[in-house]
């Protein structure tokens, strides 16, 4: 009977062990990613239907689209431009648990446009994001494969300006882009920790101010961010992307760790009973 105790007592105390290992498993600490798209070739258009020598170049790889999107007239020296650029940090990979990383750059060369000069007012911008497992799988649902408006309007340098977005932080004139939002946050489920992913927006050098809204590109009101960059130089805001960890809720685990406990217990009290 002794000998039986032992063995009972030995099995639970295993089982205890074994359980508390597999709940404090170490998380996963880095993501790899590759991030892609670009301007859509063809979609892009002039204010009030006129020609401004739209030009596309530099061909993103993973989308097929185009990095950079230029336009202006010949009396314009320095024509204005927008550039997207990829992982402009050179990360690699999304750190667990460190806040907001940047994955992407939006930049706009904004320069003044003589008075003959047309800019360009709308175009759609492609978005891929693959987020990848320690043994290289990708994880699903695939962040993010869609496409997205964008608006641009140049404000003329008048006085006083004519800004029709009241609410930005508006110094000299300054342009106006509007886009739709990336998507929403979602999780994924490793090895018994949920990971949330998140996109933010971070403002670089030249932003002014950024606001929140609703904007109907013709479809409805879909959630945008409205962005303010200066006149005459050059703006950038980054697509920051962040992960945080926490463990999986496990109250059948728990069960049996305590149960396990409440084994060994009676045990210790049986003995000493005896």
């Amino acid at each position: 009977m002794r000998l039986q105790r032992k063995t009972t007592l030995g099995l639970l105390a295993g089982a205890a062990c074994l359980l508390s290992a597999q709940a404090f498993a170490a998380p996963i600490t880095s993501f790899d990613f590759t991030v892609g798209g670009g301007f859509v070739d063809g979609t892009a258009t002039c204010d009030n239907g006129g020609a401004c020598n739209l030009s596309y170049s530099n061909i993103d790889p993973l989308s097929g689209d185009y990095l950079n999107i230029n336009w202006g007239t010949p009396a314009n020296t320095n024509p204005s431009g927008l550039q997207i650029t990829h992982d402009p940090d050179g990360l690699g990979a999304i750190q667990v648990g460190a806040g907001p990383q940047r994955v992407g750059a939006f930049s706009h060369s904004n320069f003044v446009l003589q008075a003959a000069g047309s800019w360009m007012n709308f175009v759609q911008l492609s978005g891929i994001f693959n987020l990848f497992d320690p043994d290289s799988n990708l994880i699903a649902p695939t962040p993010i494969v869609q496409l997205n408006n964008l608006a641009f309007h140049e404000t003329l340098n008048a006085n006083p300006c004519q800004d029709p977005f009241p609410g930005g932080n508006v110094t000299v004139c300054d342009d106006v882009f509007t886009t739709e939002v990336l998507a929403a946050a979602f999780n994924f489920t490793i090895d018994g920790y949920i990971y949330t992913f998140t996109f933010g927006f971070e403002a670089g050098d030249g932003i002014t101010g950024f606001i929140f809204d609703t904007w109907d590109f013709g479809d409805g009101d879909v959630p945008v961010v409205r962005i303010w960059t200066q006149e005459n130089g050059t703006s950038t805001i980054y697509t920051t992307a962040t992960i945080d960890v926490r463990p999986v809720p496990e109250p059948g685990t728990l069960a049996l760790f305590g149960l396990s406990l409440l084994g060994m217990g009676a045990y210790a009290r049986r003995k000493k009973q005896s």
